[in-house]
This record gives C-alpha cells, structure tokens and sequence, in this order.
C-alpha cells in the first residue's frame, strides 16, 4: 500500500493492520518516498508504523491516516488531541493548551487561508486530533480535525519532534 506523505511507500502495509488496529500491535516497516515533510521526513528515509494495539501516538509523533482527499494514505505530525484548548492568535499562529505552537525549526507555526478559516470553527476544547504539515498539505487545515477512526497508525518521534528511526 502507498502512502501519501505526502506520497510515502508503505512497503505493503497488510490490510490487517488497519482491520486490527484497535486491539493487535503490529508493526510495519516502510521507506519514505515522497518529500512533503522534507526536514522531517526524508526520501529514502526507514521508518516504523506502529497500529493503533500498540498504544496511541503521543503529540509530535506522526500520525498516518485515511482521508477522502487524497487516495493514498497520508502521513501528518500530531499536534493537538482531545481535550486540548486550541487558541488562535494574530498572524495565523495559535497556541496549544497555552504554549505557542512553533515547528521542529523553532520557528512559530503559522496558519494560512483556509486552514486558518478551518480551525477557527474549532477553536477552543477540541474533540478530535490536530494534525498539520506544511501549507497547504492534507492536514487538518485542509480536512479538519481527525477521528480516532481516521488513523491508521503513527511513527514515533524523538526528543526534537522529528521521526525516531530507532522506534
């Protein structure tokens, strides 16, 4: 199965892993083929998914998903889950649970557009999991806030919120 990471190889990802999500740990090794997350996630890049029987993501570990916007699966890093206060502020920045967002490069995230547009409708205590790339990617700035039903499973990440090859 490929994954759109935007477009990210998943070296075949079983269908069970996505059947058997919620109660079985499995773990899939895969090889990153598309650059979206270029900074992050590099081309050629070995990474692990984990299902869902593995435990749950935590934030800043990348989470892969099913969208009616792309066919593929798609591959977002976790920013907010249920129960977080989102807020926005000036300039399209916001902040989670009162910390000011800013991306693995130390520099404030920055809203734009629609997104902006889309996550003022939920601003405040969300009910579902923020997920976010670079502008104008399959995120939750373009599809919204993801169910639990919407993931597949997700990729740790390290300390510095990039992915943990490790894990």
């Amino acid at each position: 199965m490929k994954i759109l990471a935007t477009a990210l190889l998943l070296g075949l990802i079983p269908v069970s892993i996505q059947a058997s999500a919620q109660s079985e740990c499995l773990i899939t090794e895969t090889t990153v083929e598309g650059n979206s997350l270029q900074g992050l996630l590099w081309p050629g890049q070995e990474i692990k998914i984990h299902s869902l029987g593995c435990g749950f993501p935590k934030r800043y570990d990348y989470i892969v998903f099913r969208s009616d916007e792309a066919k593929l699966p798609v591959i977002k890093q976790l920013w907010g889950q249920p129960g977080d206060i989102l807020t926005l502020l000036d300039n399209g920045r916001f902040e989670i649970n009162g910390i000011e967002a800013v991306t693995p490069f130390k520099k404030p995230y920055r809203l734009l557009g629609s997104a902006k547009t889309r996550l003022k409708k939920v601003a405040g205590k969300i009910d579902g999991y923020l997920v976010l790339g670079h502008p104008g990617s399959v995120d939750s700035g373009r599809v919204g806030l993801l169910s639990q039903a919407d993931i597949i499973g997700y990729v740790l990440a390290n300390a510095s919120g990039k992915p943990d090859a490790a894990n």
